[in-house]
């Protein structure tokens, strides 16, 4: 899984998904448009996907893709002329 959106939308979308793991519809859509799967659904969402056979989702998938993100959010430092 490349993102959280891929993730959400391997349960076929924002409502299924938000069903799957226990979160109002309009919280899943808000997730999604967020591209951003809080740290407290992660573990949810891994035993929902694994019920479901959807493969992929796993704690490490969500730590890469967090850690990915915490990587773009850093400021780039320049090198000293």
């Amino acid at each position: 899984m490349n993102s959280f959106v891929e993730i959400i939308d391997a349960f076929g979308g924002a409502a299924p998904f938000g069903e799957a793991i226990g979160i109002p519809d309009s919280h899943a859509r808000a997730v999604k448009a967020r591209d951003s799967i809080p740290d407290g659904y992660w573990m949810r969402a891994v035993d929902a996907a694994r019920a479901r056979s959807i493969k992929g989702v796993t704690l490490e998938s969500f730590a890469s893709l967090a850690k990915a993100r915490l990587e773009e959010s850093k400021p780039r430092v320049e090198a000293a002329q």
